[in-house]
């Protein structure tokens, strides 16, 4: 087996528990490296650090696995252990809950691996190279712990480009049915499974969504960015009076008038296929208010990088929603990108409605859903940040 040596610098955040090695941290040269295979970590006295695989086209040249030397990462049962171990804490949290995340990467000592199940069907993502060279092992591991009918890859996540991997949707293994309906405390949705956006529903959003519910009794609301419409139909079961959901894709607001149909929403939800700027700039003008709106836009920041233009546009967006909020009522807004600091998107919170005359108070902080957990070694894999905000008129 491969052994690579630590520099001294990477020690502590690696022994914290974070699982990325990246080029720089490690002694030698990064093209020694086996192509996806097993390599083991030590430090300067040859002391075991960790196990895990390798990617020398990466700039994290190695993920781990196991601290334990004791485990072999390349025996089917590693892979068994670590989906019961995830299987078990979701029927813990969840005991009435079926359609979910079922595997969510690092935070269940599988990173590269992605896995949600929609009805009988699993729809994986493998964002590594190291994931993809053990493809097999993890088709046998997920057929034995979570017995699905079949599985789809769901493989265009601009990440794998980065590992050296090409993109693309597959059937992977199974019988696999054009759709599935899920269930989500009640309302059902039917998901595409070749279609539709990332893994094709949103479960990070759902503990949230279940919140958002309990406050709609009697509420006009409207939905930004609905992929499947996860927002409206929630507010519409928690007896919002009418519901309109936007989302750019043609596509997707097809999906979502078959979602209303599918739960009997279909006289109280209105679907607008057009950008949600737009359709909030011409709202304004038309004097539309609403007593909740929802505000879940893709990642305004996939790097560092931009950062400071993302808070912009957050503060323009939020602040056009802030617009369209009766007095009395509630934004729920988020984002979903790491790269902004949670500080500095409830600064940008805060002067949308010093911007717009609105007086805002956070009654909830909200994160990913827990069948998303969170390592605390690891911020990246807390990323989710979503509020419920009471707003009225700054007097």
């Amino acid at each position: 087996m491969h052994t690579i040596t630590l520099n001294s610098g990477a020690l502590r955040r690696i022994r914290s528990g974070h699982p990325w090695v990246y080029s720089n941290e490690i002694q030698g040269s990064v093209k020694d490296l086996p192509q996806g295979g097993t390599v083991d970590l030590v430090d300067a006295n040859g002391s075991f650090v960790g196990r895990g695989y390798s990617n020398p086209r990466s700039l994290i040249s190695v993920r781990i696995l196991t601290r334990n030397r004791k485990e072999d990462v390349d025996h089917p049962a590693f892979y068994v252990n670590r989906l019961r171990e995830a299987k078990q804490m979701r029927e813990v949290r969840y005991p009435d809950r079926r359609d979910l995340r079922l595997v969510h990467g690092e935070a269940d000592g599988l990173p590269g691996l992605v896995v949600d199940r929609y009805g009988d069907t699993l729809a994986v993502q493998l964002t590594t190279l190291g994931m993809d060279s053990r493809k097999e092992l993890l088709q046998a591991a997920l057929s034995e712990v979570f017995e699905p009918k079949g599985a789809v890859l769901r493989n265009d996540t601009g990440v794998r480009e980065l590992e050296g991997l090409e993109q693309g949707r597959e059937v992977w293994f199974g019988e696999v049915p054009e759709s599935e309906v899920i269930d989500e405390w009640g309302v059902r949705f039917r998901v595409p499974l070749l279609g539709g956006q990332k893994t094709g529903h949103f479960f990070d959003q759902a503990d949230n969504r279940h919140f958002a519910a309990g406050l709609m009794a009697g509420r006009t609301v409207l939905d930004l960015y609905a992929n499947t419409g996860g927002w409206a139909l929630h507010a519409l079961a928690g007896g919002a009076t009418k519901a309109v959901a936007v989302d750019k894709s043609a596509e997707v607001a097809e999906l979502i008038v078959a979602n209303g149909d599918l739960n009997g929403f279909s006289d109280r939800l209105q679907v607008i296929a057009g950008d949600a700027g737009r359709v909030m700039e011409a709202m304004i003008a038309d004097g539309r208010r609403f007593g909740a709106v929802v505000m879940d836009p893709p990642a305004f920041a996939k790097t560092r990088k931009v950062a400071g233009a993302a808070l912009k546009g957050y503060q323009k967006m939020n602040g056009l929603a802030l617009s369209l909020v009766e007095p009395g009522g509630f934004l729920f807004t988020s984002s979903c990108s790491f790269h902004i600091e949670e500080d500095r998107f409830v600064d940008a919170l805060a002067a949308a409605a010093k911007q717009t005359g609105r007086r805002i108070r956070i009654i909830r902080r909200g994160e990913q859903s827990g069948d998303h957990p969170v390592l605390p070694a690891v911020p990246e894999s807390r990323y989710l940040k979503s509020y419920a905000l009471h707003v009225t008129l700054d007097r």
